[in-house]
């Protein structure tokens, strides 16, 4: 199932024209506006016009973890303050956190990249969405809800723990897609077995999204068995916009990533030279769809 088939189904050349007219306008706004790359540009000697083709994406900078705490809290956006609509931050465990801002364009896009991954794994309006992904600063529940209104799915902003209330929404509303952390769907699942429930019987649900953490086969096995339902694994970070950079689909073999929203590269860590497909290295994403901070090459393991 398809939210915006043409760009789902594009062909490699579609979406690489796409990409590279993104890229460059990308650059282009960073170069104008962005002080922090602007040095970053002056010291790798990179110009627009060193912006020739995709791969010329290895010119440009690489940014981390370091760099977005270090401009802190405001010096990586690039628009006026009137047209910033909203701010999600990391959890600054370590320090000062990551301040993110997003335009009203931002939010539109990561959005619809959400509706598609709902839609993907077979979402309708005639859902009930239960999200017990923690809403406040963190991005996971925001996007997320905002996707399931968008294709017109009842959203349930329930938020995490409490699993007595958890389940009586459940049973109450008729929810047939959950959202939560592998670590709380698997606890929850555990919740459900000691009150010796018949899942197929006793609540509705049908799909469970899970993300924000790693797990195992497992896990998704246990969770799967509990409840009758299908997991579907949901991956994003919040550099990036929060959950739906990509998501399973129903055959449940990868990742599918919204190429014409962010741009992957898989590099050698060591020589962080660009590695062909197929080889194994450190993921490395470039946003080329983001108004209001777009951030170059970013390693998510920084």
């Amino acid at each position: 199932m398809f939210w915006e088939k043409d760009i789902e189904t594009a062909s490699r050349q579609t979406l690489s024209q796409l990409q590279f007219s993104r890229l460059r306008e990308t650059v282009t706004q960073l170069a104008e506006k962005s002080e922090f790359y602007q040095n970053k540009f002056r010291e790798l000697g990179v110009t627009v016009d060193s912006i020739r083709s995709l791969d010329d994406v290895r010119r440009l900078p690489f940014t981390t973890s370091a760099d977005l705490r270090a401009q802190y809290p405001d010096k990586l956006n690039i628009v006026d303050k009137d047209h910033l609509l909203r701010l999600h931050t990391s959890s600054g465990t370590t320090g000062k956190p990551k301040a993110l801002f997003f335009s009203r364009k931002d939010i539109d896009t990561l959005t619809n990249n959400f509706a598609r991954c709902l839609t993907m794994v077979g979402c309708t309006p005639r859902d009930v969405f239960q999200n017990m992904m923690t809403y406040g600063l963190f991005t996971g529940a925001m996007m997320s809800h905002y996707g399931a209104e968008k294709i017109g799915m009842l959203a349930i902003p329930a938020g995490p723990g409490n699993s007595e209330r958890q389940l009586m929404l459940m049973q109450d509303f008729g929810t047939t897609v959950a959202h939560a952390t592998p670590s709380y769907a698997l606890y929850f699942a555990n919740f459900i077995e000691k009150k010796g429930m018949d899942p197929a019987k006793d609540i509705a649900l049908r799909i469970f999204l899970v993300g924000a953490e790693s797990y195992t086969e497992e896990t998704r096995r246990k969770i799967e068995k509990t409840f009758e339902a299908d997991v579907f694994n949901c991956y994003g970070l919040s550099e990036m916009g929060g959950p739906g950079v990509g998501f399973e689909c129903t055959a449940k073999k990868g990742i599918h990533l919204w190429e014409d929203t962010y741009l992957i590269e898989i590099i050698d860590p060591e020589t962080l030279e660009v590695l062909p497909p197929g080889e194994v290295g450190e993921l490395v994403i470039t946003s080329i769809q983001r108004e209001a901070m777009p951030i170059l090459r970013y390693p998510p393991a920084t």
